[in-house]
């Protein structure tokens, strides 16, 4: 009995291993400013087909001043699966490799608005479609009491034509999308440290 266990145990550990599980996020503090807005110039791009997570990690490269594009990342984005997606740890993997630190975590609305008044874009992994299987991984760069910012790059999902941001959704929209069918990835985003020698020159 236990020896017919034993190989599935292996494969799921290999699973949860490659795709990765989000660590529990630990900032607790509930001292977060009632609305905050990412102001660093950018810009947003649209995306043609399922590449997300080079469009979300060009936007962030872009935020600490490396200039970068959605599609000239996408080709060379590792860990793509079959259907040309990636699951979380692929971004992770992606920044890891460029020297900056890079957490895919586990949180709620107050630890990811802690997040966001930090002043680097995070980003999102949601669904496209509250009830669609689709996923989706989008920059989120500011809030207030009742919505979030994002930097989205799906174009039937703008909504708005502001400096920084094209899409507002509400809370409860958020929540809804928040669900990714993944197990273990509702509520989940993915958080990039600057370098430090950006934020030396910063300084």
């Amino acid at each position: 009995m236990i020896s017919n266990i034993v190989p599935w145990l292996v494969i799921i550990w290999f699973i949860f291993r490659y795709y990765s599980l989000p660590k529990k996020d630990r900032m607790y503090s509930t001292i977060v400013p009632a609305s905050y807005l990412i102001s660093s110039p950018n810009r947003t791009e649209i995306q043609k087909n399922v590449e997300c997570a080079a469009f979300s990690s060009a936007f962030v490269l872009r935020h600490f001043g490396m200039e970068s594009e959605g599609d000239q990342l996408y080709p060379t984005y590792p860990r793509k699966l079959l259907d040309g997606t990636v699951y979380p740890k692929a971004i992770t993997v992606f920044f890891k490799r460029l020297g900056y630190s890079c957490t895919y975590l586990h949180g709620n609305i107050n630890t990811l608005r802690q997040h966001i008044s930090r002043g680097v874009p995070v980003i999102l992994f949601i669904r496209v479609h509250a009830d669609r299987r689709s996923l989706h991984f989008v920059p989120v760069v500011g809030y207030d009491e009742t919505h979030f910012y994002l930097a989205e790059s799906l174009d039937f999902k703008r909504n708005c034509e502001e400096p920084l941001y094209n899409r507002k959704i509400s809370v409860s929209e958020l929540e809804s999308l928040w669900k990714p069918w993944l197990p273990f990835s509702r509520r989940s985003y993915i958080v990039i440290e600057p370098k430090l020698n950006s934020l030396d020159k910063s300084a």
